[in-house]
């Protein structure tokens, strides 16, 4: 018997090559608790790690990746400092190997590299980089496949540490959905390894709350993408802006490019980058559940309402926040656990990130495309192909 993902059967999502896509978004709170497990079974090998490392005077602390794997640490950077006062720097591996003279420096650091494959070659090279630049460095690789070049280089390095994410999480999809989530959920429970055990049980409460939700999300996800858009701007604040990047690369990803995407925080889009609403634009707006980013959020949804002509506004948002706005076209609303730390954007993000997913890969479906693999014209591609690496 076939299973049912978001109310529709597998042979659904197979006969429309959206297969993979849909299973590896479906299997997401499965492999978060497998995630948390993983940590918990590493606990004192992380702590030794983490308690040598965050002792360093002046540390410098930089996540790394390309593309979505990136995007994770412009999400982290923000949700990191407000819970735990670390000041941290989301780097670009294709900014590193690019230009090494303006974003290496020999000074302690920590690098944390991020990815689904681990096959990218600017991954590869950003570790082969740094450690020509940087006498005192420390690696932690995050990757979702452990036999991959990036965990082996990882293993074989001094001062390093490899966390392996569940096999499942190494998407077989065109787009990262379960090894994005499983890699913020990992760094989130990482850097609050003094109480492991703890933050382990809180990503078990996001999956059980999740799994709870997932299906109404998406038969939301599914009437928004019925709108006839042909962009689509996303808007967060904090961690929400890094969220609001990657779910811009899902839109267009997925749509192989029909779907003209971009990202701001909401305080940034007045900036001109407003200019793109049209009568066909389709503004997403997630709302912080934290107060004071709240204001800003709620400023900007209400501002696009108000002066709304034919494009169409749509707000994402926690439920302790359901009232924060009214008169957009579509809400959004998931929960978030009661018992996750009140200073934490985490369950914002997942939640957030799931309607980004979900949404995204509706509208490639409602437009025809083999989700699985969109980009007919093979010039986009699942490992990235044609990067040059030039030694330093």
């Amino acid at each position: 018997m076939e299973k049912i993902l978001f109310g529709k059967s597998e042979g659904y999502y197979r006969d429309r090559g959206a297969i993979l896509t849909a299973g590896e978004i479906a299997q997401q709170p499965a492999v978060w608790r497998k995630a948390a497990d993983n940590m918990l079974s590493r606990k004192a090998e992380i702590k030794e790690f983490m308690d040598e490392v965050m002792s360093i005077k002046d540390l410098r602390i930089v996540f790394t990746g390309a593309g979505s794997s990136a995007f994770i640490g412009e999400a982290m950077m923000f949700m990191l400092a407000n819970e735990l006062g670390i000041r941290t720097e989301a780097v670009h591996s294709t900014d590193i190997i690019s230009a090494p003279d303006s974003t290496l420096f020999d000074v302690p650091t920590l690098l944390i590299s991020y990815g689904r494959s681990g096959e990218s070659p600017e991954s590869k090279a950003v570790i082969d980089f740094a450690a020509k630049r940087i006498k005192n460095l420390y690696n932690i690789v995050i990757v979702c496949d452990k036999n991959s070049t990036l965990a082996s280089m990882g293993r074989r390095m001094e001062n390093s540490m490899v966390l392996d994410m569940p096999e499942e999480s190494s998407d077989k999809g065109f787009a990262m959905t379960s090894s994005v989530s499983c890699m913020a959920l990992a760094t989130w429970c990482l850097f609050h390894y003094k109480d492991i055990e703890k933050y382990a049980s809180y990503i078990k409460l996001i999956a059980d709350s999740m799994s709870q939700q997932m299906d109404e999300i998406a038969a939301k996800a599914e009437e928004i993408a019925r709108v006839d858009y042909r962009r689509i701007f996303w808007l967060g604040t904090g961690a929400l802006k890094g969220l609001a990047r990657e779910a811009a690369i899902k839109s267009m990803e997925l749509s192989d490019g029909y779907v003209n995407s971009g990202y701001d925080a909401p305080t940034g889009f007045r900036h001109g980058p407003k200019t793109v609403i049209n009568n066909e634009t389709i503004t997403v707006h997630f709302l912080s559940n934290q107060e004071y980013s709240l204001r800003y959020d709620v400023d900007l949804a209400e501002e696009v309402i108000h002066e709304k002509d034919k494009n169409v506004v749509v707000t994402v948002k926690p439920e302790s926040k359901k009232d924060a706005t009214s008169g957009e076209d579509y809400e959004v609303i998931y929960k978030i656990p009661a018992m996750l730390p009140a200073n934490s954007e985490i369950g914002a993000y997942i939640g957030s990130l799931l309607f980004a997913q979900l949404l995204s890969m509706m509208k490639s479906l409602e437009k025809g495309y083999m989700t699985d693999s969109p980009c007919k014209k093979g010039t986009v591609n699942r490992v990235v192909k044609g990067i040059v690496i030039y030694d330093i």
